[in-house]
Parts: structure tokens; sequence; C-alpha cells
């Protein structure tokens, strides 16, 4: 495997290198005339993208003084908390996952609609795996490709934010530093190249050997951190501020992922000794430019996070025994292997895998044409609902009772929900299957098994998989036993072994921070504008909206 050996320093990046990669750390996207001014009145914006920062904890560090950076950045006087309004509401799209909440944010839309519907996903027209931020397979060509490259904006199926700001405002000048979504923005930030790759060989090696001191994790990441943040100040240095700046800062999540602390610790350790610093070099290098004095800050993030142990055993892997694969197998699919690219002997295929941490997608075919041996099957046609998709459902849901295919899988699953194809917005897109060949729908279900930490829980399946790209969702999506209402040693997750994990329905995972500030405005008359923007039930595709109504919004 890659990540097991030092001969794959580069990573396969000669196999799928981009333009981005090889053009150093300013990328101009679109043509730009850096002395165009902002119109007359219209306030600049600049949104801080935090990787892997819960609510709690967030505003716990803000309130208590612990930030002092991040406090100045949101009008807060020393020893003062800040100015802002700290929205308390908003909720993580479902899965509560890296790739699919920026997407969400950078379009307004819910990913049924966006298409960026997980970390890793099947396109079943191509018959293509794509992975952004991969949890089943090692090649991390595509990581370097979202953030390097233009991966994350070809999937998209929505206009981003930034397009739509230039739809009104054709001269804006957007600038992007490291995130997976950039298209429609002038200027495209990256740290050095060594410091992505660094950060990418901790985190597979982690998961594969588990080799990585703390201290060595936590100085990779904040050297990735720190290059973002130089990226930007030594633009700043070059040329005036953009109207739009977005700087997306990870090492917090990678850093929590991989922490023999356990994530509250080591997200709190990380944030107050390595962040905080560096958003203060980049709030001064703002205010040098005089780019504060009229300029929305947006704080946010996309995930919280959730103790997890690390061992085979917990994590729901792509091992030959014990895994979800073999339930498959035993159950007669053909499991497509995991790897970005399969081979033609590896072709015929009838079942995807594709990992979210607390979910997994099972992608199923229409089998009708493809049962002989050496007929690869037709992914453009949907799999037949009691031939194909209710046996891999039993399969699952008996495993889980008695771990007859796979032992390592008893007692590992929620629930198993069956897609409901061509569900509207308004439908249920999944029902609960409760064995036999039998399925009921989710409220019912909700009504007999209440989840009371699963906040949303219809609402943000509906985001999920109720629009045009619900295709781009499983068949089945297994529920792992996760989230912080579950023990500690009964907690699962598919994925490789990791010590933290995230993208299950519970609300440590989903209850994310929103701290939004004007130079001008008191944290009341902001809220009243946040509040109208997000609407009566908060989402992460109101982000979105509120980035949009920002622009127009001037004290």
């Amino acid at each position: 495997m890659c990540a097991a050996s030092a001969g794959c320093a580069a990573w396969r990046v000669a196999s799928r290198a981009t333009l981005f990669a090889l053009q150093g750390r300013a990328v101009e996207l679109r043509p730009r005339d850096p002395g165009a001014a902002a119109p007359d009145g219209r306030p600049g914006l600049l949104l801080l993208a935090l990787d892997g920062v819960d609510r709690a904890l967030l505003y716990a560090l803000l309130e208590a003084g612990e930030l002092p950076e991040l406090g100045a950045l949101l009008g807060a006087a020393p020893g003062a908390p800040p100015r802002a309004h700290l929205d308390r509401t908003v909720l993580a799209t479902l899965p509560s996952s890296t790739a699919i909440a920026w997407a969400t944010i950078a379009t307004g839309v819910p990913p049924a609609a966006h298409g960026v519907v997980g970390n890793e996903f099947f396109l079943r027209g191509e018959r293509r795996l794509v992975a952004p931020v991969p949890s089943s397979v090692d090649d991390p060509s595509d990581v370097l490709a979202a953030y390097t490259g233009d991966l994350m904006d070809e999937l998209l199926l929505a206009p981003t934010v930034y397009e739509r700001m230039r739809e009104r405002d054709p001269g804006v000048r957007i600038w992007v530093a490291m995130h997976q979504i950039h298209r429609g923005a002038d200027l495209l930030l990256l740290p050095d190249r060594t410091a992505i790759l660094d950060g990418l060989r901790v985190a597979l090696q982690e998961q594969v050997r588990s080799r990585i001191l703390d201290a060595d994790a936590y100085a990779v990441y904040e050297e990735l951190d720190d290059d973002v943040v130089d990226s930007v100040c030594d633009q700043l240095a070059e040329e005036p501020a953009p109207d739009v700046l977005t700087v997306y800062l990870p090492g917090a999540d990678l850093y929590a992922h991989v922490s023999r602390q356990g994530p509250d610790r080591a997200r709190r350790a990380y944030l107050t000794r390595a962040l905080d610093g560096r958003i203060g070099a980049l709030r001064r290098a703002l205010e040098g430019r005089g780019a504060l004095a009229n300029r929305w800050v947006v704080v946010t993030s996309d995930h919280g996070h959730t103790e997890v142990v690390h061992d085979d055993f917990y994590s729901l892997g792509v091992d030959e025994e014990g895994e979800p694969a073999q339930v498959l197998r035993r159950a007669g699919y053909r499991v497509r292997p995991f790897t970005l690219d399969v081979g033609p002997l590896e072709e015929e295929f009838d079942a995807v895998l594709a990992y979210q941490g607390a979910l997994a997608y099972v992608y199923l075919a229409d089998r009708s044409g493809c049962l002989e041996r050496g007929r690869a099957c037709d992914w453009s046609r949907p799999p037949r609902r009691r031939e194909d998709v209710l046996p891999a459902a039993e399969a699952f849901f008996r495993n889980d009772r008695d771990g007859l295919h796979a032992s390592e899988l008893l007692d590992a699953l929620e629930m198993v929900l069956v897609r409901t194809p061509g569900a509207d917005a308004e439908g249920a897109p999944f029902e609960v299957y409760v064995g036999g060949g039998r399925t009921e729908p989710l409220d019912r279900h909700l009504r007999a098994h209440p989840r009371p930490n699963w906040p949303r829980l219809e609402a943000r399946l509906r985001e999920l998989a109720s629009g045009p790209a619900a295709d781009r969702v499983g068949d089945l999506v297994l529920v792992a036993r996760a989230g912080d209402e579950v023990p500690l040693e009964a907690r699962r997750y598919f994925s490789r072994p990791y010590r933290s994990h995230h993208g299950s329905p519970a609300a440590k995972d989903s209850e994310i921070p929103l701290a939004v500030a004007h130079p001008r405005l008191d944290a009341e008359a902001t809220r009243r504008i946040v509040e109208r923007a997000l609407g009566a039930e908060p989402s992460q595709a109101g982000i979105g909206r509120l980035l949009l109504a920002l622009r127009e919004t001037s004290p």
C-alpha cells in the first residue's frame, strides 16, 4: 500500500499532476485588475473556515478569553467577550463531514442539489469513485486534486457563492486560500506543496501504522496552517486586500484525528497555542491594508469530533475478514476494490462501498444484465429493489444480530436505511430496514425508537437525498453505532483506524459554530441580520445564503 511505503513519497502525484500544483503559491484563476476598487459602500467579507471545531468548544474558548486574537478579529476589546453574534442553532449536513459540509456552505444549497454528497462517493454513470477526503482508499490523488486543483469544483452541480456574487457585482475581487472550492474566485492561494504532502503523509501513516507521535503531528499541521496564513499575508504585501477572502485552516481537525490526547484536549491545545497566533498575523495584515474597517467577519466550521478507539475492531475498514465488504461478498455480491481506479479484470463489480466516518454508502447495480462472469454491470440503470437492494439490506441487518457473515460487525449498526428513488423535497428519501424484506417509514421508526441526540434527522436526510444528486448517495446507508451518547467501547466507524472521528447524526458531531461580526454593529444588530438570512431551520446551506446577504448588507 502506498501509505506504508517511503518509496511512495510522491503518491502518484505525477499521474494526476495539475497545473495548479505546479504554478506556485498564488494561482490566477481568471484575469484580474489588482487596482480595481470595490463599489462604494459595499462591505468586504472574510470567511474564516476552521475545520473540525464544534460550537461548544469554540464558544467556550472565545467567551473565556482563551482565543484573544480571534476575539479581536471578531471585535472584542482585550479581556472582553466578542461583540460578534454567536449563533447556537446551525447544524452540519449529514453526514457531518468535511467535503459535503464545505460544498454546502460554498454553494448555499443542500447536498442533493450541489452534488458533493460525502467525503467519498460513487458516480454511477461514470463508474467512478471520487475521494476528495478518502476513508477507504490509500491513494491521496483526489485530495491533492481537491486542494491544488479543481476536483471539487468539477463535482459541483450548482453555482458557488463566488459565482453568484460575481453575477451581482462583475468587478468583485475574490481570493481563496487553500479551500477545496474556488470556482468563481480570482486567485487561489496555496501553502507550500511540501506542507500539504507532509500533512497527508502523517494522516495516512497514523491510519496504517500508528507510529506518529503527537508532537510530530502537531508540528506538521501547525506548519500547514502557518503556510496558509503566510500565503495570504505575502499576497497582501503585494496588492490591496480583496473584497471577499476565504481562509481555510485544516490543522485542528487533522490533529484531532490522530492525537492520543483525545479530540477535545487536542483541539483546545491546538487552537490556543498554534492557531490563534496565526489568526493574529492575518488580522494585522488586513489592518495594515485598512481592510477591516468595513468588512464582515464570518467564522464557521464543518463538523465536530467524537473520540473513538484506535483499533481494527472498532474501525469498520477494508480488510478481507470481518469488514463490511465481507458481508456483501458472502451475500453473493461482487464488491468494487477499495482503489480509485480499477483494472479491466476488476470491472465486474455489482456493489460499491464508500465510507463517511459514522456512515457508509452502499451502491448496488441492477444485476440482471451482469450475472455471467465477464459481463460488466450497467450502472446507469437503477438497481431492482426486491432482487438487488433488499437482499443486501437483509445481509447487513441479520449480520448485525448474529455476526454470521462478519463477526466483527456484530452489534455495530444503529440502523440500515434504504433509499427511496425519486423522493422529492417534501418526501422521505429513506426508509428503515426492519428485517424479512420489510421497511418502515423513518418518522414511524423514530417514534418507536426516539433519537433525542440526533437533531433534525429527517430534515437533514431530505437535504442529503431529495434532489437531482440523489443517485450519488448509496442505495443503502449504514449508520454505525457512533456518537458521544454511545459508550466509547461500543463506538464504531467506517474508516481505517483513527483516534477521533465524526460523520454521525449526533449533536457533538453536528453542532457547528457561526460567529458573525462587523466593526460598526453590536451583537444584537448582527443577530437580526443573521437570523433573517438563515431562516426558520438554520442549516449549513443557510451559511452560504448568509454570505451572499452580507455582501449586499452595508451597516
